[in-house]
């Protein structure tokens, strides 16, 4: 299977938009939090920022991996083109003439959501621990609260692997990039809001396929908000983390069904 890794990857290094959507996250990542840890961005009230600036490794993997929660959408729209592409322009039909069989095409994906996946999560641990190391913090507490960057692992899967599923229900690279925004940025957002505010039900996040990571990384204003509120049931990481991957297995095999059905 990393031989059909290797070939994704040949389709991949001369193509512009890969580079493109990749140095977007990495870009932005880094200027957006170097950004808050200077102080030229403040976001809170009254000269307070609600986010820390590099005072502990815990609150960089605080900060720095809700920061990358949020890019993490130009990753899957990523994922969206590079899959729809081989609808577009018939290389998955190539690869089936060449020797490929319809689950090595499909999984040959999933290996690359993986792939992404913990590139990301290698640059966000590298990005936070140079951070972290020119602040002049201590070398012993690097890995402080960095179940983080694992709880960004999965999102990073969730993400991707929820746009995955998208390209190969719609085929159409802006079919497929508008229903991911549309959902990902508003519908989610509208309904978690709801399970939030107006039923005080967090569990209701479970029901949300991309929320229930959000969850795993939530901003300091969010987590404060969310003690405040009334509720006797409050899931704990280690639920999202399951039922995260309990999405994970649905988008996998919802895509297998639906590969397995359709025309190639």
């Amino acid at each position: 299977m990393t031989q059909l890794l290797r070939i994704e990857w040949l389709k991949l290094k001369h193509y512009g938009t890969f580079w493109i959507m990749t140095l977007l996250f990495t870009v932005l990542l880094t200027v957006f939090y170097l950004s808050i840890g200077l102080g030229w961005i403040n976001i809170g009230a009254g000269g307070i920022s609600i986010f820390s600036k590099a005072g502990s490794f815990s609150g960089i993997w605080d900060d720095l991996c809700f920061f990358a929660s949020y890019f993490v959408i130009a990753l899957a729209i990523l994922m969206a083109i590079i899959t729809t592409n081989e609808y577009q322009y018939r290389t998955n039909r190539q690869n089936v003439i060449d020797g490929w069989t319809r689950m090595q095409c499909y999984h040959v994906k999933w290996q690359l959501v993986f792939a992404l996946s913990i590139g990301t999560t290698l640059f966000t641990f590298l990005l936070g621990a140079l951070s972290g190391l020119l602040s002049g913090l201590p070398l012993s507490t690097l890995f402080d609260n960095s179940e983080k960057l694992f709880y960004l692992f999965i999102l990073c899967l969730n993400y991707l692997g929820f746009a995955l599923l998208l390209s190969l229900l719609f085929r159409r690279s802006g079919l497929t990039i508008g229903i991911l925004m549309f959902y990902s940025m508003m519908l989610e957002m509208i309904l978690h809001a709801l399970f939030l505010f107006k039923y005080k039900f967090p569990p209701g996040d479970l029901f949300l396929p991309l929320q229930c990571s959000d969850e795993l990384l939530p901003s300091n204003p969010s987590r404060m908000l969310k003690m405040t509120l009334r509720s006797e049931i409050n899931p704990g990481n280690w639920v999202y983390v399951t039922v995260t991957i309990a999405w994970l297995l649905v988008y996998y095999f919802a895509g297998r069904a639906r590969l397995a059905k359709s025309d190639w």
